[in-house]
């Protein structure tokens, strides 16, 4: 099968290089794979750092856009890229920060030859953690905002509606993408993580979890901001009072 690993960035100049590397790395052995970084015009130069890599146009493509239009746009850009042209039979989509490890790159490739549609890389099951050094109202909006979820959406198949590590069928992608389209708040910033593993699961489809651990970014700076606080709670309470 042929997949792409889809990383969004802006401003991540710091950290694109290493992280490339490592995945070229960890699938050194595996064919069919190519990485699609979609970058958001980033001022710092992340566009020309993915450029000097030595797999650039080999195996490391870049899809540039002309402006900044949030962690979502980003996402259905890449993946539109990705399956349409690229031919790809799944995607996996991870942060550029280097909190999403490339090592499980492999365990997501193993549930998807189990027969997996949508699997999420998860913190919150055994063999999975969060930083230790994260601030008290970091931890707490990632875990209470991952306990409450399953409330308002109205499904346990998940333990981590919030992690963008993830792997993602074509078929998965095709049936989601034109219900995120119709509502734009869907598609705003990190709620489009959760938005999209909403529809994910609705479908019926087989869906899996991949234990990981997730390091805090030691570069750069999080792009997580106050439009989480504002636009989840509301994609989340209009959905249950639709249901």
């Amino acid at each position: 099968m042929k997949f792409v690993i889809l990383i969004p960035t802006y401003n991540e100049k710091e950290n694109i290089s290493l992280l490339l590397s490592k995945i070229v790395k960890t699938l050194a052995n595996s064919p069919g794979w190519k990485v699609l970084v979609v970058d958001d015009n980033s001022p710092d130069g992340t566009a020309k750092e993915v450029k000097k890599h030595p797999q650039y146009k080999k195996k490391i493509l870049l899809l540039q856009r002309s402006k900044k239009e949030g962690l979502g746009n980003a996402y259905l850009a890449g993946m539109e890229e990705s399956f349409n042209k690229l031919k790809a039979d799944f995607v996996i989509t991870m942060d550029s920060d280097l909190s999403h490890q490339p090592k499980y790159i492999v365990k997501f490739i193993e549930k998807i030859k189990d027969g997996r549609a949508f699997i999420v890389g998860s913190r919150y099951i055994p063999g999975g953690s969060i930083p230790k050094e994260w601030p008290p109202h970091r931890k707490f909006l990632s875990i209470f905002g991952n306990s409450i979820v399953p409330f308002f959406i109205g499904s346990r198949k998940l333990t981590d509606w919030t992690s963008g590590f993830r792997a993602i069928k074509k078929e998965v992608y095709e049936k989601v993408r034109p219900k995120i389209l119709r509502d734009h708040a869907q598609n705003k910033g990190y709620t489009f993580n959760i938005s999209f593993a909403y529809h994910a699961v609705k479908l019926n489809l087989p869906v899996g979890e991949v234990p990981i651990h997730f390091p805090d970014r030691t570069k750069g700076e999080s792009k997580l901001g106050l439009e989480y606080l504002i636009h989840t709670p509301v994609f989340l309470l209009r959905t249950r009072l639709r249901s």
